[in-house]
């Protein structure tokens, strides 16, 4: 069982990894005015990646990214929801955000010697 939890860990790992950085380099290239059809495509992007970040970690032993990526979710799904505007601090918040949690992956898969 140990064996697949780890397996299960390192695909979580190296797939949210992938899907961090790709979302770092669309939130690079992205504008900050609000009404940009694709800064909804962004949110919904931002907010799917979190939600599974979110969800998916505590189950496999990750909880600490938990705390982040959720709250990251809340901010992009009430952009996604027009409850809120995308602005460029919230760009630049995003951005460290996914830094941090990049970051912890990386002393994970350290541990796990992926």
């Amino acid at each position: 069982m140990t064996d697949q939890l780890e397996k299960i860990k390192k695909t979580f790992i190296e797939n949210s990894m992938d899907e961090l950085l790709n979302l770092k380099k669309m939130f690079i290239d992205a504008h900050s005015s609000n009404p940009d059809p694709e800064n909804y495509d962004l949110a919904n992007n931002v907010f799917m990646v979190m939600h599974g970040i979110s969800g998916t970690a505590p189950m496999v032993g990750l909880g600490s990214l938990e705390p982040a990526s959720r709250k990251l979710e809340i901010v992009f799904d009430k952009i996604r929801k027009g409850e809120k505007d995308f602005s460029e601090p919230i760009k630049v918040q995003t951005i460290r955000g996914i830094d941090a949690i990049v970051e912890e992956l990386r002393c994970y898969s350290e541990k796990i010697a992926l």
